[in-house]
């Protein structure tokens, strides 16, 4: 994001005269509270990327995060004259926050030193992946929406469950809502691993894909090769390449971390079974959502879905 120093340092003249101080800030200093300084760093920060070809708009971005910084440090300011920053609530607040912090520059430190994936790449991906390109497939779904199962007894009447009739009987019966009709599944969209597995279903099979909070029951009742070639294609591979071994990076350094950290942690009894479980604070969201492969209808049994 570009900067424009100058309207900054407007804004902080103006504050500087509200407050009727002696000396208006200057250099990157665009505004001071009291003994502290808020600087161009904190403004950026602030901005978090935030960027407008319209002179007009960045400006008054521009004013609402230093606004937004000033009254942050005013109300911190009183918080810490009722010595609330002593709390022991507040000690573990911010310590979770301080170790979340932490851990996130290290994964950021590890992609910042993966390598992009070039053109060539690119190309043996494409040759290894026809089911993704030249033979790119677009499946036609009959498809049910419905919330994700938690009822121990509506996972048990789910799992032998084959046909979208006795599907929907079975939701009726729980109250359980749910939605039917038809979509489009792009191979392109999912995990190619599902996209192997799809292909490979007998006819009329269902299978459950998650949805955020929600699942979905799906059919396949066509599927179409649409090609995906040329340099749209190069790109994607590029970046899907990329991301792959930033995933694998990043996973690869937490697993070293923590086998070497392995012997040194200890459990009370009553948390002896969260051992096996260990994963770092930000595997998934450095890794992305763990890889949902298509199963049959009974996999919402399992929790798998």
């Amino acid at each position: 994001m570009k900067f424009r120093v100058g309207s900054a340092l407007v804004l902080a003249g103006v504050l500087a005269g509200c407050n009727n101080g002696p000396k208006a800030p200057g250099g990157q200093v665009v505004a001071t509270v009291g003994e502290h300084e808020i600087t161009m760093r904190d403004l950026r920060a602030e901005m978090n990327g935030f960027s407008s070809p319209d002179a007009k708009v960045t400006q008054a971005a521009e004013y609402q995060a230093l606004r937004a910084i000033i009254g942050r440090d005013i109300v911190a300011d009183e918080a810490r004259k009722e010595k609330l920053d002593k709390s022991p609530d507040f000690a573990l607040a911010k310590q979770r926050a301080t170790d979340g912090l932490l851990a996130q520059a290290l994964e950021q430190q590890v992609v910042a030193k993966v390598p992009a994936a070039t053109r060539d790449d690119a190309q043996r991906y494409i040759d290894a992946h026809p089911e993704l390109f030249a033979q790119r497939k677009v499946f036609s779904l009959d498809q049910l929406k419905m919330p994700r199962p938690t009822d121990p007894a509506l996972v048990k009447a789910l799992g032998p469950l084959k046909t979208f009739d006795q599907l929907q009987t079975t939701l009726t019966s729980f109250k359980i809502p749910y939605e039917r009709g038809a979509a489009n599944l792009d191979s392109l969209s999912v995990d190619p691993r599902i996209v192997g597995q799809l292909v490979k279903l007998p006819p009329g099979e269902l299978f459950v894909l998650p949805q955020g909070q929600l699942v979905t029951v799906n059919q396949i009742k066509d599927a179409k090769i649409v090609p995906f070639t040329g340099e749209p294609a190069i790109q994607f591979a590029q970046k899907y390449v990329t991301r792959e071994r930033t995933q694998q990076a990043v996973q690869g350094r937490l697993q070293g971390l923590f086998a070497a950290q392995k012997d040194k942690i200890k459990f009370s009894k009553e948390f002896a079974g969260a051992a096996p479980a260990i994963t770092g604070p930000g595997a998934a969201r450095a890794a992305g959502p763990a890889p949902a492969a298509p199963t049959s209808a009974a996999a919402p049994t399992s929790g798998g879905a």
